[in-house]
């Protein structure tokens, strides 16, 4: 039986890298080149959905011609909803119930099928028949997901991803860097890529990347200067807090538009960062962690934990966590209250009519003060 690899997830970038990483692994570095590979472009607009189908289905009728092996590849295939609306019946079945049935069959033994379809259900039967496949056949079947930043240990995960990726860049990332840059990045898996991509040429000469690397290099989105905007106010720093507002608004309107209300958003983010502060610092009384905890400490204390708790707290990565009740110690509880008010007055103050910008202002002196940083 010849093997099947299936590749697939909503996450497309991911998807469409790892497929480009097994052909090469299976076919050569230039698999272009390669006389017993066929490649069969599945992500044309332009074309209905019918003939890179039909292409598999004559590829896989057909035996190899001058070479001992055959690999076929439906590479990117993004028709498959169109595909399963096909008509189907017992005299004339539809493509993919031909294809399914092939699969279903056995691959002929010379024959390696790789198809990688970005975004399918893995409730279709079509999915459910290939992931048996691949493993009957000594292939395989991956999946790649778009990471929910709220889900328990999503953090923890990109920052080991963000590292495991740097490293196959021939680069180290310590997890404060990792931190940082999923901070500033976030896990659009696209994104990532390209930023490691740049710092790698960035650093060219040194196996190492660092927070500073990253300030100065990766791109900045209104997301990321929020994430900014926030962590100033929670670090009490109102200098920089203030000197970031111009460039966040017009990076906001540029993005959303200029009836986004971008200042609302703002407050939003700022909330989200305050909500997390407060979190952390009711976790922290009932663990009872040190005013002065060292990011030892909270390693430590997620190692202890692990898998025992779904305390919020052990859903961070334990250098966020140490970084958060850093924060959090910046504030005494009727600090942290007086915060909220402040927050709350900001939005009323912006939906009743007053000048969002001075709402903002008003904001920074309310939360972090008017001098510099304590």
């Amino acid at each position: 039986m010849g093997a099947l690899y299936f590749i697939s997830g909503n996450e497309e970038f991911s998807v469409k890298e790892r497929a480009g990483e097994l052909v090469r692994s299976l076919c050569g570095d230039s698999p272009e080149d390669n006389p017993a590979l066929e490649i069969i472009r599945g992500d044309n607009e332009t074309e209905k959905f019918s003939i890179p189908l039909d292409q598999v289905l004559d590829s896989l009728e057909t035996p190899p011609f001058l070479c001992p092996e055959k690999f076929i590849w439906l590479k990117h295939y993004t028709r498959f909803d169109e595909a399963v609306s096909e008509n189907s019946t017992k005299k004339k079945p539809s493509r993919l119930d031909r294809l399914a049935a092939l699969i279903k069959e056995g691959l002929p033994p010379d024959v390696t099928l790789i198809m990688d379809i970005p975004g399918m259900d893995r409730r279709k039967a079509f999915f459910k028949l290939c992931e048996k496949a691949c493993a009957a056949s000594g292939g395989k079947l991956e999946w790649f997901e778009k990471a929910d930043p709220k889900s328990k240990g999503a953090a923890s995960a990109l920052i080991q991803r963000i590292r495991i990726q740097a490293d196959k860049l021939g680069r180290r990332m310590d997890d404060e860097t990792a931190a940082f840059l999923s901070g500033m990045i976030g896990g659009d898996a696209a994104a990532l890529h390209n930023e490691l991509e740049k710092l790698a040429v960035y650093t060219e000469g040194s196996d190492v990347i660092t927070s500073e690397d990253c300030a100065m290099i990766c791109s900045r989105s209104a997301e990321t200067l929020s994430w900014e905007f926030s962590g100033a106010l929670s670090e009490r720093d109102p200098a920089k807090a203030l000197e970031l507002i111009p460039g966040i608004l017009e990076t906001l309107i540029q993005e959303r538009g200029a009836s986004s209300r971008p200042e609302m958003a703002l407050v939003s983010a700022v909330n989200t960062e305050f909500k997390r502060l407060l979190s952390v610092r009711c976790e922290g009384r009932k663990f009872n962690i040190p005013d002065r905890a060292s990011a030892d400490f909270f390693y430590r204390l997620s190692d202890q934990h692990k898998g025992a708790s779904d305390s919020p707290l052990f859903s961070m990565h334990p250098f966020f966590a140490f970084k958060t009740w850093q924060r959090s110690s910046h504030f005494t509880d009727a600090e942290l209250a007086a915060a909220f008010q402040a927050i709350l007055d900001a939005n009323l103050a912006m939906v009743t009519g007053s000048e969002p910008r001075l709402a903002l202002e008003n904001l920074v002196r309310r939360i972090a003060g008017t001098g510099g940083r304590s």
